[in-house]
C-alpha cells in the first residue's frame, strides 16, 4: 500500500521545484530563495519577506540567527526580484495575480516545514504579512515592519489615488537616489530603480488591508506592529490608523517603535547596509517575536 508524502516532503519538493524554476533565470547568485531546515518539521516555520527591491540575501544573516535557535525559516523571492542586471527591467512584467499566487505557494511550503507558521515582512514584505493575516486564519504569528501605507511626500488625501494610478498606468522606472548618494542602493544585491507599476501593486495590498480593518479583525493568532520614527520611506499616521482599526474590531495587536533619536534606517534588516544597526534591532524583533 502507497503511504502520501508527508507534509515535510511535500514541502522539500516544492523547493526543489522552485530552485529549478529560478536556475532557469538569469538571477543574482545571492538572491535565490532559501531555506534553513533542520532535516524534520519543526514546531515553527519563519516565513521572512524582503523588501521591493531588495532579495532574499537581505534577511541572510537574520535567518540565520533564526535557524540557531530551532526554527525552520524560509525566504522566498518576490517575482521579478534578484536579476543579476541590476538595471533589469523585469519588474515592468509585475502583477498583483503572479505576487499573490507565488505567496500562497510559499505559505504552502512553510505549512509543509513547520507545525505553525509565522510571517515577518518587511517594508513590501509588511504589506504581504498583513493582507495573509488579515485574510487568512492559518497564520499564526504575523510581524509587520514599516508597513507600505503612505509616504510624507504624497498627501493622504492622494495615496489610494496614486497607488490606483500607478497600477494600472504604463511603467516607468525611477530612480531611489538620482545622484546615488545613499550607498544602500548600489549594493550588489539591489536594484537602483524602481517599477511604478510594481510599487502601486504592492502599496494597493497594504491600503486593502486599511480599509478592510474598519469592519472585520485581522485572523492571526498574534500580531506585532513594528514602526520607525526616525523613517523617511514610510509615514506614521497611516500605520497607527491600521493599529486602532484591528484594536477597534477587539483583534490583539501589539505595537513597538524604534524612537527617533536611535535614527534607525528604513530597511533595517540589511546587514549591508551603510548605516546599518543590526546589533540594537535584530534583539528586539527576535524579542518581539518570542523567538
Amino acid at each position: 500500500m502507497n503511504r502520501s508524502p508527508s507534509p515535510y516532503a511535500n514541502a522539500l519538493a516544492h523547493l526543489e521545484y522552485r530552485a529549478y524554476r529560478e536556475s532557469a533565470l538569469p538571477l543574482n547568485p545571492l538572491c535565490g530563495s532559501f531555506a534553513l531546515t533542520h532535516g524534520r518539521r519543526t514546531a515553527r516555520c519563519v516565513l521572512l519577506l524582503h523588501g521591493y527591491t531588495n532579495c532574499p540575501h537581505q534577511f541572510r544573516r537574520f535567518a540565520e540567527e533564526l535557524h540557531s535557535r530551532g526554527h525552520t525559516v524560509y525566504v522566498p523571492r518576490m517575482p521579478h526580484h534578484g536579476m543579476a542586471d541590476r538595471m533589469s527591467e523585469a519588474l515592468a512584467q509585475f502583477s498583483r495575480a503572479e505576487l499573490l499566487a507565488s505567496f500562497a505557494l510559499s505559505l504552502e511550503i512553510a505549512h509543509g516545514l513547520g507545525e505553525r507558521v509565522d510571517l515577518l515582512g518587511l517594508s513590501a514584505g509588511a504589506n504581504l504579512a498583513a493582507y495573509a493575516a488579515q485574510y487568512r486564519s492559518d497564520i499564526h504569528q504575523a510581524v509587520l515592519i514599516s508597513p507600505v501605507l503612505g509616504s510624507s511626500k504624497i498627501h493622504p488625501w492622494l495615496t489610494s489615488f496614486i497607488a490606483l494610478t500607478s497600477s494600472i498606468l504604463p511603467n516607468r522606472f525611477v530612480w531611489w537616489d538620482p545622484e546615488l548618494l545613499d550607498q544602500g542602493h548600489t549594493m550588489q544585491h539591489t536594484y537602483p530603480r524602481f517599477g511604478s507599476r510594481a510599487l502601486g501593486i504592492v502599496a494597493q495590498l497594504g491600503l486593502e488591508v486599511l480599509a478592510a480593518a474598519r469592519y472585520a479583525p485581522h485572523r492571526a493568532r498574534d500580531l506585532v506592529v513594528v514602526a520607525n520614527a526616525f523613517d523617511e520611506a514610510v509615514t506614521m499616521p497611516p500605520i497607527e490608523r491600521l493599529i486602532a482599526r484591528w484594536r477597534a474590531q477587539a483583534a490583539p495587536v501589539r505595537d513597538y517603535c524604534f524612537p527617533i533619536e536611535q535614527q534607525v534606517i528604513h530597511d533595517l534588516i540589511d546587514p549591508h547596509q551603510e548605516l546599518q544597526q543590526i546589533d540594537l534591532v535584530y534583539p528586539k524583533l527576535l524579542e518581539l517575536m518570542g523567538a
